[in-house]
């Protein structure tokens, strides 16, 4: 919806903090082209960039209450806003507009930070209390909408987007911090509230942050809790059915075009066909790529034939994929080697062409048990049951069998307690692997460190609830919806994730392992729920993940661009350049499949290169509108 920079100092906002927050506010404006307005009073100061959506004439932020006491800015939506305004409404409260950001507001005005938990949505926002002198800045359950900060010696300075800070004058600069780009090689990302400069932190999803100017404290008010329940299967389905459908019907609240994005897969596709039951004709958007095996176009134009609706495709050439290239690094803020990413920059810059608010089917794999990896969970429990004087030999039999031997991996994955394998959605470069790459190579640090606190949390788990569990709190957030925010608020184009919604979850925490793991396929329950407004082959197709030809265009057409990235090398003093060529060499040799670690090799190169060997020339061709 929107982009805002905060300036929070207890002796006050100088003009130098004011000229900052405008410099910042600019490096972000494609988050909100519609308006740019500016506020501060005490120690507070905000920067707000629009992009309307809802009460196009009276939403403009930041928002001041009548009497001056609070101000805000918000960027987002809360989808049961009108339920909270009109109980506010009872009570006696008189509002001026019909914007989300005056009833979080009244809210805070009448019950404090606690009114977060009452908000149903995706979002992140500041309120200033110019009479207390505290600011609460909060976010959205699932991590959905971003919130940057970093802390100063006076107070805090607040970014929806990370690469604001390349304008921050009282910032010295990126970096890198050796251990997290350790777990970078592992995870493709690092996992939130870091970032890959360990310096910039990310306000946890489901938390909130108050600043009084002498302490800080952040709390977590909302934890995704798994239940599996005994209740029937029919009921289960039933209530999956309305909260799903229920949901979508809050995410489609607009003033503009709204659309929906559509893949192969049964995620988007349910989203799609409930949303043309509400909108009949919705636009829906696909991409593929001119490389055989890796277009969805073909399955997604069934898909909108059987719905009816208008359906608009795109389909990508190599040369599509290499002038996007270095915007999609740029606007994605940290290094994440998800080669999806690209295709997720072409298809929202197409959307955007033709609607404000795209709809999209992230979550869904890790509330429903949707993720290839899954599958095997009910067998590796089983594994693991085995006696001990069982499992040691079938361990070290699977350890000297080729690689090649089918049931190897599988030996190996049930027999290896998950906490010390599963890692989230993407496991690249393993111990060894970092050992060669990694100049800064630290073997005190270990790919666990980042997990363990998540798998305590979840303890009293079975192996598919882990795993979740696990995507829940890393994967999720700091992969699929920083490409589906940044990528497409790139463009100013806002997307909606319907299935990432509390109500929605009340549904899927109540669901056993075989409700999402039967009849030998993934998100069964999801599939069946929906399987009268599908086609059949809908139902039952595997996820495809928005595949870019990646792994292919690196053996040929790639290999010299690639090359010159790699052989350029601008983070030589972390990364070994030689044993990057290797991979890439050995790729093309096809001596193996090393595309997702050049993949990732290749992303944290140019981000180093655009944030910080070459920022200067990064910060000019922004404020000249090249990135």
């Amino acid at each position: 919806m929107c982009g805002f920079i905060g300036i929070y100092n207890k002796n006050g906002v100088s003009g130098t903090g004011k000229a900052d927050a405008a410099a910042m506010s600019h490096a972000i404006r494609h988050r909100g082209p519609d308006l740019d307005r500016a506020y501060g009073e005490g120690r507070a100061y905000f920067a707000f960039r629009r992009l309307s959506i809802i009460d196009l004439e009276g939403g403009a932020q930041p928002f001041v209450s009548d009497d001056g006491r609070y101000f805000a800015v918000y960027n987002g939506e809360v989808y049961n806003y009108l339920e909270l305004r009109e109980e506010l409404v009872s009570r006696g409260v008189a509002f001026r507009t019909r914007s989300e950001i005056e009833t979080l507001v009244a809210l805070y005005e009448n019950h404090g930070p606690s009114f977060i938990n009452r908000l149903r949505g995706m979002f992140a926002f500041l309120i200033y209390d110019n009479k207390t002198g505290v600011l609460m800045a909060g976010r959205d359950p699932f991590g959905i909408k971003p919130l940057y900060y970093r802390e100063t010696a006076d107070g805090h300075v607040f970014a929806s987007e990370m690469k604001a800070f390349l304008f921050d004058s009282g910032y010295d600069g990126f970096k890198v911090d050796p251990t997290l780009l350790q777990h970078y090689l592992t995870f493709q990302y690092v996992t939130e509230p870091d970032t890959i400069t360990g310096d910039i932190r990310i306000l946890p999803k489901g938390s909130y942050m108050l600043c009084d100017g002498e302490h800080t404290e952040t709390e977590c008010y909302y934890r995704p809790v798994f239940a599996p329940a005994k209740g029937s299967y029919a009921e289960k389905k039933l209530r999956l059915r309305e909260a799903v459908e229920r949901s979508v019907e809050s995410h489609m609240l607009s003033d503009v075009p709204l659309g929906s994005f559509l893949s192969s897969g049964v995620d988007s596709a349910v989203i799609t066909a409930v949303a043309s039951k509400l909108s009949p004709g919705i636009k829906a958007f696909t991409v593929g790529f001119d490389v055989p095996g890796y277009s969805e176009l073909e399955d997604a134009a069934a898909i909108s034939a059987h719905l009816d609706i208008d359906h608009i495709k795109l389909q990508c050439t190599l040369k599509d994929f290499t002038d996007s290239y270095e915007k999609v690094i740029y606007h994605l803020d940290s290094p994440v080697g998800d080669p999806s990413v690209v295709a997720i920059y072409l298809i929202s810059q197409e959307a955007a062409r033709h609607v404000k608010v795209i709809l999209s089917g992230e979550g869904s794999d890790e509330l429903f048990g949707g993720y290839r990896q899954y599958a095997t969970a009910p067998a590796c429990d089983r594994l693991g049951r085995l006696p001990r004087f069982i499992k040691a030999p079938l361990a070290a039999l699977a350890r000297v069998l080729p690689p090649s031997v089918k049931g190897r991996g599988f030996l190996l994955r049930g027999l290896t307690p998950v906490e010390q394998r599963f890692v989230g959605n993407s496991f690249v470069f393993d111990e060894l692997s970092k050992r060669r790459i990694l100049k800064t190579f630290d073997p005190a640090v270990h790919f666990t460190d980042r997990t363990k606190d998540i798998y305590a949390q979840a303890s009293g788990y079975g192996t598919l609830l882990k795993m979740q569990y696990c995507d829940l709190h890393t994967w999720l957030p700091s992969d699929i919806l920083v490409k589906g925010d940044r990528l497409s608020m790139a463009h100013a184009l806002e997307a909606r994730v319907p299935y990432l919604d509390k109500e929605v979850f009340k549904a899927a925490r109540s669901l056993c392992d075989r409700d999402k793991l039967s009849h030998d396929t993934t998100k069964y329950i999801l599939r069946d729920t929906f399987s009268d407004l599908l086609n059949r082959e809908t139902v039952v197709r595997p996820k495809k993940g928005y595949p870019v030809p990646v792994r292919v265009w690196l053996r040929g057409e790639l290999y010299e661009w690639a090359r010159h990235i790699l052989a350029e090398n601008p983070a030589e003093q972390y990364i070994d350049t030689a044993e990057a060529l290797r991979l890439l060499e050995l790729h093309r040799a096809g001596k193996g499949d090393y595309y997702h670690h050049i993949w990732v090799l290749l992303s944290f190169m140019t981000w180093y290169r655009l944030y910080i060997a070459d920022a200067e020339t990064t910060k000019r061709r922004v404020a000249e509108g090249e990135l």
